[in-house]
């Protein structure tokens, strides 16, 4: 465990994160969300918005999508949905457009505040950590005064704005389910006793991994409830469902049958054109700066790729999507002139309205060959390049010229590279 002091004491000692081989124990996992976490740092560094219903969007025109609203939107019905729709739902609402750099220089403080209790934890996303609990605080009165005092230094070293739920559970998947259930700032306990009542309390789609068509799916075998879908014996479920009902048994449980890796399938971008770019030169802009986005996570991560998707949607409901393989790359001009080479077939009928790129067949980079070719070595070092600068001095410090008509475009919604700090209020 990690002991708070002047100075940081290690004591060393093995833990074990429980897997579906071992048995689920109380008090395994603390999770802790960040309540309308976007909404709230809007809140937190604009005092004038404190109080106000808000929404957070990358395009704040009325067909920009609202990723995020504050506590007093939600009172009013606002959720996620465009823009328009969440002004006629609450015409006083105040749209703010998205500053992924500031929610990721809050996420890095309140990254740094759980590190000061425990080194046991994975950031989930930005606003969401799960945290293993060690053996000294696998009770009742440790785990919740744990959370107490998290919460407390989150106020107090982060920001006075910033709530957070914390659900105390068997696993992740029930720890999650848990801060769900009392927000905002809400603090729940759930043991392995209680499972059954707290099934009985719930509709499918509350469960996290389950959506609508999900539920159609479940509804088909007779399961109507998460009541049913617990009740279900082993047998029962992997008739039904497969290898998905075996997981799902043991993860209603309280079973960690999650924790592992999954491997990118794919790696790109999409983004709704706002209407100054609904045009061939507009989505082709918009084309480039989403491909120099996927290149950098395509390195950054350690892939190459050995083909792109392509797909375009127009405003008359049409859409053209294609896929193609190409000789391995991961540098910017590949991945450019590749895309370029989809785009000719594309037959520009009508007016886009959102645009999207992926890289697919991703191999680890050291499957990448030198080529003979010295204008590819010199774009593929030159991305490199590109890469070190904008993570030291920010996302798109530099970038090609090509880019300039669409850089305030498509913003990243966790931005890459290192966050600028100027732009905390």
């Amino acid at each position: 465990m990690w002991i708070k002091c002047s100075t940081y004491v290690r004591i060393s000692f093995m833990l074990v994160i429980m897997s579906i081989t071992t048995e689920p124990k109380d008090y395994s996992v603390l999770f802790l969300d960040m309540n309308s976490f976007f909404a709230s740092v809007e809140q937190q560094v604009q005092p004038t918005l404190r109080g106000r219903p808000i929404g957070v969007a990358p395009y704040i025109g009325r067909t920009g999508c609202i990723i995020a609203a504050s506590y007093e939107a939600k009172q009013m019905g606002v959720k996620i949905c465009q823009v328009g729709e969440a002004k006629k739902i609450c015409p006083q609402i105040a749209i703010i457009e998205a500053q992924p750099s500031l929610y990721m220089i809050y996420h890095k403080k309140i990254k740094k505040v759980i590190e000061s209790f425990t080194p046991y934890f994975e950031a989930k996303s930005v606003d969401e950590f799960a945290i293993h609990l060690t053996p000294m605080d696998q009770n009742r009165e440790k785990a919740t005064e744990l959370a107490l005092k998290m919460k407390k230094a989150i106020a107090e070293e982060v920001g006075d704005y910033l709530k957070c739920s914390i659900g105390i559970a068997p696993s992740v998947f029930l720890a999650k389910m848990a801060s769900e259930l009392k927000k905002p700032d809400g603090l729940t306990v759930l043991e392995l006793k209680d499972l059954d009542n707290f099934y009985h309390s719930l509709k499918l789609q509350d469960l996290t991994g389950i959506n609508w068509r999900t539920e159609a799916s479940l509804q088909r075998f007779k399961i109507n409830s998460p009541a049913d879908f617990y009740g279900k014996s082993l047998e029962e479920l992997v008739r039904l469902l497969k290898h998905m009902g075996r997981l799902w048994y043991f993860r209603l449980r309280g079973y960690e049958v999650d924790d592992h890796v999954v491997k990118s399938k794919t790696i790109g971008h999409s983004h709704v054109l706002a209407p100054e770019f609904r045009t061939k030169d507009g989505a082709t802009a918009i084309l480039r700066k989403l491909i120099f986005k996927a290149g950098y996570r395509l390195r950054k991560e350690g892939y190459c790729a050995g083909g792109i998707s392509l797909m375009i949607n127009f405003l008359d409901g049409q859409s053209f999507s294609v896929s193609r393989r190409f000789s391995v790359f991961s540098d910017n001009q590949s991945f450019l002139q590749n895309t370029y080479e989809l785009l000719k077939d594309c037959p520009w009928r009508g007016r886009p309205i959102l645009v999207a790129v992926s890289s697919f067949d991703l191999q680890r980079k050291t499957s990448e060959q030198i080529s003979i070719f010295a204008d590819l070595e010199k774009s593929k070092s030159l991305s490199l390049v590109l890469d070190k600068i904008n993570d030291e001095f920010g996302a798109e410090t530099v970038f090609p010229a090509s880019m300039h008509t669409a850089k305030d475009s498509a913003p990243d919604r966790i931005p890459f590279g290192k966050p600028r700090y100027d732009i905390l209020h």
